[in-house]
């Protein structure tokens, strides 16, 4: 029983927020973007604001459309 709760808890901890809660990309990230360089945007942005990669993924996809 212990062992599960642990399991659901580092679940908890590892599931992607949902990117609607996450801020918006800086100028500098919608820049790198702008100019076609989709990875070094989504990695500056994981820079800006700690999201995981699955995340800065999700942010960057949705600002590219």
């Amino acid at each position: 029983m212990a062992i599960a709760s642990v399991f659901a808890a580092l679940h908890a901890l590892r599931a992607p927020r949902d990117v609607s809660a996450l801020p918006d990309p800086s100028d500098a990230v919608k820049a790198l973007l702008r100019s076609g360089n989709r990875i070094a945007a989504i990695r500056a942005y994981r820079r800006q604001c700690g999201a995981s990669l699955l995340e800065a993924n999700r942010v960057i996809a949705r600002h590219a459309a």
